[in-house]
C-alpha cells in the first residue's frame, strides 16, 4: 500500500518538535536527553485540560504539531484518526486499582473516564471539534507498526473522498513504579504522522507491506538515539523519523509480531522545516 507523509508531530527527552528532531538526525545540533517537560501545551479547552492525564497530554501534543501552514487544504478535524499505544494509560489503571483496594471503593469518576483506551481520542475529538472516526488500538511492542498499518489501510479503504488523510498518534508513558519490572518503558515518547492518498506538499512516499523474510530491524548509528529507540514501544519510529528527515530513500524494516514491517521511503520534499 502506497500512502504519502504530509507532517509529523514528535516529543520525546531532547526533542520537543520536528523541527528540533530534524536538527538531531542531520547532526546540525547535539542530541542531549533532556526530560520531557512536565506541563506540556495543548489545544484543549480549560476544563479538559485540567482532567487530562500525562498520556493524553503526550498524544495532544505530538497530534496538534501535525496541522501545519502548508496542510491547509484539509485541516486536521476532517482527518480519520487512528490512536495507539502499547498499554494506555497504566497510571490511571494503578490508581484505580489502589482506589479499589481501599475501604468504599473510593474511585475518582475524572480517574474513571481516563482509564478507557481511547481516552485520548476522546480528548482530541473534542479539542479539534472532529466528527470523523478514529480507532484506538494496542499491540504492545509492535503498537506503532499495527497503527502504521491501519491508518494505511483505513486510507486506501476508504470510499469517502472527503477522507483523504488520516492522523496517526502513537504515545506510552512510563508505567507507574509497580509495573516498571514487567513493562520496562524508561522515556516518554509520542509521535503523530498525518498520512495522505494526496501527494501534494508530501515529506515522503511510503510503499507499506508485511516482511515475510523476516528481516533484521533497522536500527540507528547514534548510541544515544539508538537507546532512545529501545526506551519506548512507540520509538520504534525512530529510524523512519529518522530516514524522513535526512531525505534518505530507503528501506525501513519495523517490528511487527513474528514478521515485520517493510517500509520502501522515497523523500519528495526538497525543504522540510
Amino acid at each position: 500500500m502506497i500512502v504519502y507523509l504530509k507532517s509529523v508531530g514528535i516529543v520525546a527527552p531532547g526533542i520537543a518538535n520536528w523541527h528540533e528532531a530534524i536538527n538531531v538526525f542531520t547532526q546540525t545540533k547535539q542530541y542531549f536527553p533532556t526530560p520531557v517537560e512536565k506541563k506540556l501545551a495543548t489545544i484543549l479547552p480549560p476544563n479538559e485540560r485540567r482532567r487530562a492525564t500525562r498520556v493524553t497530554q503526550l498524544a495532544m501534543y505530538a497530534a496538534q504539531q501535525a496541522d501545519t501552514p502548508e496542510q491547509n487544504d484539509s485541516s486536521l478535524n476532517q482527518c480519520l484518526q487512528v490512536f495507539c499505544s502499547s498499554n494506555g494509560d497504566i497510571t490511571t489503571f494503578h490508581q484505580i486499582s489502589q482506589a479499589l483496594a481501599m475501604d468504599g471503593r473510593p474511585v475518582s469518576p475524572t480517574r474513571f473516564h481516563n482509564s478507557v483506551h481511547n481516552a485520548p481520542a476522546g480528548y482530541w475529538s473534542i479539542a479539534s471539534q472532529s466528527k470523523t472516526p478514529s480507532t484506538s488500538i494496542t499491540a504492545y511492542s509492535d503498537s506503532f507498526s499495527t497503527g502504521l498499518l491501519e491508518a494505511a489501510v483505513q486510507l486506501n479503504a476508504s470510499d469517502n473522498k472527503q477522507h483523504r488523510d488520516c492522523l496517526l498518534v502513537c504515545y506510552d508513558e512510563i508505567p507507574a513504579e509497580p509495573f516498571q519490572p514487567q513493562i520496562q518503558i524508561t522515556a516518554e515518547f509520542a509521535c503523530a504522522l498525518r498520512l495522505s492518498l494526496n501527494s501534494d506538499n508530501a515529506l515522503a512516499c511510503m510503499n507499506i507491506q508485511i516482511d515475510h523474510q523476516c528481516q533484521p530491524l533497522t536500527a540507528l548509528s547514534d548510541p544515544a538515539i539508538e537507546q532512545l529507540r529501545q526506551a519506548n514501544p512507540q520509538a520504534v519510529a525512530l529510524p523512519l523519523l529518522n530516514a524522513i528527515a535526512r531525505q534518505d530513500n530507503k528501506k525501513i524494516l519495523l517490528p511487527y509480531f513474528e514478521q515485520g514491517l517493510e517500509i520502501s521511503l522515497s523523500a519528495l520534499a526538497a525543504n522540510q522545516e
